[in-house]
């Protein structure tokens, strides 16, 4: 009877599978470094201690890499024993960036140099540390991460930070796993911060899932995830210990892990549901429009275009002359705009970091020798160049499109001069000083008592002087279309703000405006708009050049002493965890109006590699806990949908130099955040203190039929290719520098002219070049690269620079030819070999 008994279980134990139990996990971990916050002398062996006592706990470091450089000199037994310890299971590198950045609001190429830098820094002190799951404590999140972790050898994702959501969250979606899926679609199995959980109650910086509460599980459990987990990172400091505790009393059946060990093997290990992240599932909440913001923003810009430029020209040197940069200035320029990029200086600027002064002082500082750094890569990769004859001008372009641009430059004689060029993609021109021509003044700018005209070939701008000069006609010439959408309650290029002082909405369309000409020839137009808001004078100029139908302007508020503007209407925050603040609502905020004619019109807007089509009805919020994704990295453009008869595929987009937030919605048009000042984050008092300056420019354009991003049932997406090689000409110009020839000659070392490619960088390895592609075209097939002279070998590799797939070459005259075929948003590198 035993028998038949046990035979009858064992039937009925295949027959019918055991139910899965459910089981809590939570993961811990450290976050933090020698410029954040750690405590050098001590920290380390804290660590140790503690992982030896708690041999069932496991931890997961979000470090510095740097850190280690000066804890292995001050602390170098604790440091052996770490490197011991994190050779074990107990341990793995969830963030081996190099300065922990946001990421979202940089560019791709410092996102590759983050990890780049980071990871073989690591390496160095822990070559066998595992280095397989991303996961952060603060929002450090963007949308092409699966395509760039996964050339860094990364497996997978966690998409949450739930117990350090100050500046922002992550949006809530999906179950136990998700489908990471990117822009390019690339793919990581990910932890998502789940929908059902929820931002904490009477907080403005956790979700439900930062401690072991009983009600987030249970929200778990009743979602359907049978395995959920929740997470803290530590700051590096803290001496808590496991976080939630060591005994069953406390644990109350929940079990420590890490990423890596729970998705492999604790969790369901697969899923289908795939998680099309977007960029507007980054919902961020900093200083945007405060003045250290605007500074630091510019700062990091200017650097992040600057070092690839450099890195560029000195591999246009070696493929022109076998010049080889030096190595030592390229690696610290990106050292100090790496650490520029750190999440600490975009969210607490104002934090005294050492001896140099805050964190916002030490950005400055490390930008300037970054760009000094890479202004005498640049000098050395030129002077490589033996040129002889007449004095000459040779400009080079380090884009991968040819480009015929008016550019000011200095010649040899101390004059300086506005000339039309045409130089070849990833090339340089030379022209001899006696074919440069001053252009023909022409005075066709028109000035009158109530309105200004300037126009090129392309464009017409009409200012109207009465209304302190705010633009009330704007014609792209191509088509005739009229830009300007009068009958708005706002005009375009109007300063609107809310000052508290005056308890008012304040215009500058209230006082007149002057206007000066600076420039006025056949290839120049150039004005200087001066007017006044709140009794603040400001500058704005606007400036045409011949071939093009961009407005690049720049504005200078010379404000004189502190005015809060913001959202004053309402009670001021008084608690630190009060979610309604003063500067959320950017409609309040010193902005300037671009109302136009675009009706119903769809916005995109960039981010590193990628655009994003905006679906939200609208970018305003009161409240820390409904956040939106409001913010500008490079660009947004307007765009038709298809059903706007009237307006055809006409295009407005809007640059700007530096990160930022916009407004736009129904009823209000595109605006940029020109200024925010009053009470901040953790109550700091972000203050106006001198003159605010930036630079913007406006982009009229048509996109054809075939041009057009339109996939399936999307309504007319703007042209990404044309926004992108834009973004590129205004962040990336021409270098025009004196030198000597007796004629004129040009040269191309690396064309991928029409054919979608941005160019992002050309890096020098020894006898290499690393061509890095990044694909902006939708369904742009396989396209041609040349590359001049005689080519060995073309191989694809990662970001670890392993070697993938070898691509045929062919020879066609001069040029050698690879064709390379990537999906939109696609980023591949290809190691060249002369």
């Amino acid at each position: 009877m035993k028998r038949y008994l046990l035979t009858i279980l064992a039937v009925l134990t295949l027959s019918f599978p055991a139910v899965q139990a459910q089981q809590k996990y939570f993961v811990d971990g450290f976050h933090g470094g020698v410029y954040g916050h750690y405590p050098l002398m001590t920290y380390t062996q804290f660590m140790v201690d503690q992982m030896n006592q708690h041999p069932d706990w496991y931890i997961g470091l979000e470090i510095e890499p740097e850190t280690w450089d000066t804890v292995m000199v001050k602390t170098p037994e604790a440091y052996r024993a770490f490197q011991e310890k994190l050779k074990t299971a107990q341990a793995e590198y969830t963030n081996p960036s190099y300065a922990q950045s946001y990421l979202y609001c940089t560019t791709g190429e410092s996102i590759i140099r983050q990890f780049e830098y980071g990871m073989k820094k690591i390496r160095q002190h822990f070559p066998e540390v595992l280095i397989a799951t991303y996961s952060v404590e603060e929002p450090c999140f963007t949308s092409c991460l699966p395509g760039i972790l996964s050339q860094f050898g990364f497996r997978y994702a966690v998409l949450k930070c739930p117990n350090t959501c100050w500046g922002g969250y992550s949006a809530p979606y999906g179950g136990e796993l998700v489908n990471f899926i990117g822009p390019d679609g690339t793919s990581l199995v990910s932890v998502p911060r789940y929908a059902c959980e929820e931002l904490e109650k009477n907080s403005v910086w956790q979700t439900a899932g930062w401690g072991n509460s009983p009600e987030f599980f249970k929200a778990c459990f009743d979602y359907g995830i049978k395995n959920p987990v929740a997470m803290t990172y530590q700051d590096a400091g803290w001496t808590n210990g496991p976080w939630i505790g060591s005994v069953e009393r406390k644990l109350r059946g929940t079990k420590y892990t890490r990423w890596t060990k729970y998705i492999e093997e604790q969790s369901v290990g697969a899923t289908t549901d795939d998680y099309h992240f977007s960029q507007e599932d980054v919902r961020p909440g900093l200083m945007w429009g405060t003045q250290v913001m605007q500074r630091l923003a510019q700062q990091c810009r200017v650097s992040e275009y600057l070092i690839p430029q450099a890195e560029k020209m000195a591999s246009m040197a070696f493929l022109a002359n076998g010049f080889h940069p030096n190595q030592a200035d390229i690696d610290e320029a990106w050292r100090e705009l790496l650490l520029s990029q750190h999440h600490d200086c975009w969210i607490v600027p104002y934090n005294r970091l050492n001896a140099r002064g805050n964190w916002a002082d030490n950005v400055k500082l490390w930008t300037s020798d970054a760009n000094k750094l890479s202004k005498r890569v640049i000098d050395s990769a030129f002077a490589s160049y033996e040129e002889y004859g007449k004095p000459a001008l040779k400009v080079f372009n380090t884009s991968g499109f040819r480009r015929t641009e008016v550019i000011n430059v200095g010649l040899a004689d101390g004059r300086y001069m506005d000339v039309k060029v045409d130089v070849p993609s990833f090339g340089y021109v030379l022209i001899t000083n006696d074919q440069l021509v001053d252009p023909a003044i022409t005075k066709s700018v028109k000035v009158g008592k109530k309105e200004c005209v300037m126009e090129n070939d392309c464009v017409r701008i009409v200012v109207d002087l009465q209304k302190g000069g705010v633009v009330k006609s704007f014609v792209l010439k191509e088509t005739g279309y009229e830009y300007i959408d009068n009958q708005s309650e706002y005009a375009f290029g109007e300063l609107r703000g809310f000052f508290d002082q005056q308890k008012r909405f304040i215009s500058s369309k209230e006082k007149p405006a002057t206007v000066t000409v600076l420039e006025d020839n056949a290839l120049v137009k150039c004005i200087r708009i001066e007017g006044d808001i709140a009794g603040t004078k400001f500058q704005q100029t606007m400036t045409l050049r011949e071939g093009s139908p961009l407005v690049d302007c720049s504005m200078k508020i010379d404000w004189k002493e502190n005015q809060r503007i913001g959202d004053f209407t309402r009670p001021m925050r008084k608690a630190k965890s009060d979610k309604r603040t003063t500067f959320y609502d950017t409609r309040y905020a010193l902005s300037l109006m671009f109302p136009t004619s675009l009706e119903d019109a769809k916005l995109f807007k960039n981010a590193p590699f990628d655009v994003c089509e905006s679906k939200l009805d609208n970018t305003f919020f009161n409240d820390w806990d409904s956040i939106k994704h409001n913010v500008i990295v490079e660009w947004v453009s307007l765009t038709p949908r298809r059903n706007s008869e009237n307006v055809g595929n006409q295009c407005l987009g809007l640059l700007t130099d530096h990160t930022t937030s916009y407004s736009f919605g129904k009823d209000y048009p595109l605006a940029l955040t020109a200024q925010y000042s009053g009470p901040g984050l953790w109550g700091r008092d972000y203050r106006i203190n001198g003159p605010t300056t930036f630079r913007y420019a406006l982009m009229p354009y048509k996109v054809s039929e075939g041009d057009s991003e339109s996939e399936g049932d999307s309504d007319g997406k703007a042209s990404v290719t044309v926004m992108n090689q834009i973004c590129t000409s205004w962040n990336e110009p021409l270098i025009a520098l004196n030198s000597y020839s007796d004629i004129q000659k040009s040269e191309s070392f690396i064309d991928v002219t029409d054919t979608g490619f941005e160019l992002v960088n050309v890096i020098n390895k020894g006898d290499d070049i690393f061509v890095r592609l990044h694909q902006t075209r939708h369904n742009a097939g396989s396209q041609s690269v040349c590359v001049a002279g005689d080519v060995k070998r073309v191989v694809e590799v990662d970001f670890l620079d392993n070697e993938g797939k070898e691509l045929e070459v062919r020879k066609e005259g001069e040029k050698s030819i690879f064709n390379v075929s990537l999906p939109q948003h696609g980023v591949r590198t290809y190691k060249v070999t002369k």
